[in-house]
């Protein structure tokens, strides 16, 4: 993700979401039912083949978490070049920073998984890793291909909006103190043909019975007050999305065009985020 490219607000919002991914603890208290903890999960090592083809000097881990891969590829002076990783249909795309690093996670949607590294003027990188405890993850996962700026709001049973339970970009509960479940994959605008991605996780046994999630998306590029090309007719006034729910080890698919808005028309905040159909 290159937080550059965001606007300001979001910008800010990332780098803190970000800086704590890494953080597990337990669930504090969420309204209507008790909750459990989200189970700590050992991390799988991922296998590549011809890791040398990105050099000598480069440092190349692959690791997974509860059906999140993370590529951390570290090669100096690799400042502006490239990474492009291929996981089936998708694309994601990422550029080395000034320390020459780049740390980029996608979540998985299926058990065995294979995907193919590739930087500026190397040959591919083919790698593989597993999800021992693909059966047991509860995962919403939403993904497009426009150069815009999305936030998945997640609502968890129980919560309430803008309170706990209430997981998005901007509320990762990475600690789990507000929730059952955390964002673990915050995207930023993809490039040109590129993936972006947003994803929220949980143990499948942190759900209570019965429980229903709800799921929102806010077009954070289009704003507040609608202008070109993100209203009308433009071409980005109506991102398609893939939203993908991954519960007891079957995998959902849904796919939605995001509504129109017009030019210059104000949008309230209690219309900024849009349902995502189930």
């Amino acid at each position: 993700m290159d937080v550059r490219r965001t606007a300001p607000f979001w910008r800010d919002r990332v780098v803190k979401a970000i800086a704590g991914l890494a953080a597990i603890t337990f669930v504090s208290g969420l309204g209507g039912f008790a909750p459990v903890a989200l189970a700590a999960t050992a991390e799988q090592i991922g296998t590549c083949d011809k890791p040398e083809n990105f050099g000598p000097d480069a440092k190349l881990r692959l690791t997974g978490q509860m059906g999140r891969a993370l590529v951390e590829l570290v090669k100096p002076h690799a400042a502006g070049r490239t990474l492009q990783i291929e996981y089936g249909d998708e694309l994601y795309v990422q550029k080395f920073g000034a320390s020459g690093a780049i740390r980029l996670g996608f979540a998985l949607t299926a058990a065995s998984n294979e995907f193919t590294l590739t930087m500026t003027e190397t040959a591919p990188v083919k790698c593989k890793l597993q999800v021992p405890d693909f059966g047991r993850i509860y995962r919403a996962i939403l993904r497009w291909h426009d150069p815009v700026q999305l936030d998945l709001n997640v609502l968890e049973p129980g919560g309430r909006m803008g309170e706990s339970g209430n997981v998005s970009g901007g509320n990762p509960n990475t600690g789990l103190d507000q929730g059952i479940g955390k964002m673990d994959v915050i995207g930023g605008i993809p490039a040109e043909d590129a993936t972006g991605e947003m994803s929220y996780v949980t143990d499948a046994a942190a759900i209570p019975p019965d429980g229903v999630f709800g799921f929102k998306v806010d077009f954070v590029t289009r704003g507040s007050q609608a202008q070109p090309p993100y209203c009308d007719n433009g071409a980005l006034a109506a991102p398609r999305i893939d939203f993908i729910t991954i519960a007891n080890g079957k995998v959902t698919v849904i796919k939605q065009t995001l509504p129109r808005a017009h030019c210059g028309d104000r949008i309230p905040d209690r219309l900024r985020l849009m349902m995502i159909r189930q």
